[in-house]
């Protein structure tokens, strides 16, 4: 009698331990909170598809563009980079020219929109793309005869686009290889050289246009200079016996300003260039050339 009660004794153990082994279910706040979880990773795991898709996109559009519309050679600057406007123009309307860095892989249609938001996330195509265009500010002049062109492109992390440009700033040096880019149009080759970049406020004076008189122009220049992380020369073409103003104002005919968006909304990075050649398109000869002077 006292072996039965000892083994009903033990089965009511083995059982409490069975009972005590069994999982508690998670309560209904655990299994919100998982399910959010998972949510949230589902949600991050597809916007880093479409980023990455979005990027793909983007590169491998403007990668036909080039293949179609440009075509890259050697020799004198003039003869580096020819391209079909008329044939661009009939693709995209709002066409202005070309943008091409001569030791640099940035090379894409400059377009322009009524305001300076419509190529923003708008490509040359009409897509919808983080990368947007490269694309010319909407108060200047299309045919870039403003005193100062301002041409506007996103800091790209796959380095398309403006990307590269950061590469001034955080690379030593980087500025002696790259100094020259071209804007191309219809009927003219453009040739700049890069004289002044840095980070500046999104509202600076450097945005301007078109200046009142040469005295504005020229304290712009002074302004540009001082603020540049480097000092690089231009070449002098002015006359021997010109004043320091006089000096600046036949060597800064013409600026073209690249500008592009930093870790900070307020701030941008601007790389600026002065006019230092000029082509004709049309009857095939150089009509300003100050390196060669």
């Amino acid at each position: 009698m006292a072996e039965n009660n000892t083994s009903a004794k033990n089965d009511i153990n083995n059982s409490s331990d069975v009972n005590n082994n069994k999982k508690k279910p998670l309560s209904l706040g655990a299994r919100i909170g998982i399910t959010i979880a998972v949510v949230i990773l589902l949600i991050g795991i597809a916007w880093l598809i479409y980023y990455i898709v979005d990027y793909m996109k983007g590169q491998a559009d403007y990668d036909k563009i080039n293949q179609d519309y440009a075509n890259i050679n050697t020799g004198k600057w003039y003869d580096m980079c020819d391209v079909n406007i008329a044939e661009l123009k009939l693709k995209n309307q709002d066409t202005r020219g070309w943008l091409f860095f001569e030791n640099e892989e940035i090379s894409y249609p400059i377009v322009q929109g009524a305001d300076d938001e419509k190529y923003l996330n708008t490509s040359f195509n009409g897509d919808n793309l983080r990368a947007g265009s490269i694309f010319l500010e909407a108060l200047n002049k299309g045919d870039f005869s403003d005193k100062n062109s301002i041409i506007y492109g996103h800091n790209m992390r796959d380095q398309s686009m403006f990307g590269r440009l950061q590469q001034y700033k955080y690379e030593d040096g980087y500025y002696k290889d790259h100094l020259y880019f071209q804007v191309i149009t219809g009927d003219k080759k453009y040739r700049f050289k890069v004289f002044s970049y840095n980070d500046v406020s999104d509202t600076s004076d450097v945005y301007t246009i078109s200046f009142a008189s040469d005295r504005t122009f020229v304290d712009f220049i002074k302004q540009l200079k001082q603020i540049s992380q480097v000092n690089i020369d231009v070449p002098d073409v002015s006359d021997p016996d010109a004043t320091e103003d006089e000096k600046i104002i036949q060597n800064y005919k013409k600026l073209a300003t690249l500008s592009t968006c930093t870790s900070r909304d307020d701030m941008r990075f601007v790389v600026v260039g002065t006019l230092v050649g000029e082509y004709d398109n049309v009857n095939k000869q150089v009509i300003y050339d100050s390196e060669d002077i």
